[in-house]
């Protein structure tokens, strides 16, 4: 299995940008260990696992399916939007490198509007975005 694999490289890619530096958590975003508050502004990913199939009629070449989900979150309205920004500067068009297996580029399977939850303390905007990685296994 190479979804770790997938996962890691997906986190380091969006940990380059300045942005996102210290930002970016698969799953739960962790409580700041300097102020040991919850952060109110990160990027979370999440992933399943991925769908695997038969890719080629001339043998058994596997391919896997990724489908990411991501949550910029801030507690302002614009910072948000530049979280989001910043994500789909780091993944669109992106083809991720991983031993052993040949990726496309990253494609964006879209996103939904910005959101709010006041019944957070501190309140919180979000937006979600999916973005789809498919591998298969090197000739």
């Amino acid at each position: 299995m190479t979804r770790k694999q997938h996962v890691d490289a997906v986190l380091a890619r969006l940990r380059e940008h300045p942005a996102l530096t210290g930002r970016v958590f698969q799953g739960v975003a962790v409580t700041d260990p300097a102020t040991g508050k919850p952060r109110t502004r990160y990027v979370t990913l999440w992933v399943g696992t991925p769908r695997r199939d038969v890719a080629r009629f001339t043998g058994p070449q596997s391919e896997e399916r990724y489908r990411l989900t991501l949550h910029a979150v801030s507690q302002l309205a614009d910072d948000v939007g530049d979280l989001d920004d910043a994500i789909t500067e780091q993944l669109l068009g992106w083809t991720p490198t991983i031993p052993g297996r040949t990726c496309r580029r990253l494609v964006s399977d879209g996103g939904d509007e910005m959101q709010y939850d006041r019944d957070l303390t501190p309140p919180l905007y979000w937006i979600p975005s999916t973005w789809d990685l498919t591998s298969e296994a090197s000739a």
